[in-house]
């Protein structure tokens, strides 16, 4: 008989959710320095100026828009599968086989500084370390931090219950689905670099 569907949330942690709100704030704050720019140049009767403050506003207002896309908001384990649900993509992994295990507080320590960079740290993306290797990183509270080894693929997820994920993951991988290995970019994941 095959195992239930397992759902796991992905709720921000502090660290995380203390960069999203900085980054909104300057995003926003850009866009609102951008406005007053270009009101201050149709004022002054300098359209073109208007024009470009204006462009670099909608762009910010853009990227504000875009910056938490591929951040996790769930994950399932059924039938042998792996389902990694962001705000825009869902990215799939065929699990049975797979080894995985929570981070060590090094790990954990190396990780944090491989993915902050300064008061902002980035979710998700694509990373290469001496102590971790290659990865695909989909985080939202690095405590929870579960590294999942598919062969030739890595991937570092961060379930709000790590422990049950790491036993519902067991009886998945001995389960084999016949859906296709991936959906999405390169192996389903992100670009290489991409964050």
């Amino acid at each position: 008989m095959a195992n239930p569907e397992a759902v796991f949330g992905c709720t921000p942690g502090r660290v995380f959710a203390a960069s999203r709100r900085r980054l909104a704030g300057l995003l926003i704050g850009l866009a609102a320095a951008t406005g007053l720019a270009a009101f201050y140049a149709v004022n002054h009767q300098r359209l073109w100026p208007a024009i470009l403050a204006l462009g670099v506003g909608v762009l910010a207002l853009f990227a504000l828009r875009m910056s938490g896309d591929l951040d996790p908001r769930r994950l399932t384990l059924a039938a042998g599968r792996l389902t990694l649900q962001t705000r825009r993509h869902l990215v799939e992994r065929d699990v049975a086989g797979a080894e995985a295990r929570r981070l060590e507080t090094a790990e954990i320590d190396h990780l944090a500084r491989l993915i902050s960079t300064g008061p902002f740290v980035t979710a998700s993306g694509g990373f290469d370390s001496q102590k971790l290797g290659e990865f695909d990183l989909y985080a939202s509270d690095l405590s929870n931090a579960v590294l999942i080894e598919l062969g030739e693929e890595r991937l570092i997820v961060t379930p709000d219950e790590p422990d049950r994920f790491l036993e519902s993951l067991r009886d998945s991988k001995l389960e084999r689905s016949d859906a296709p290995v991936s959906r999405g970019g390169r192996r389903g994941g992100l670009p290489r670099g991409a964050a």
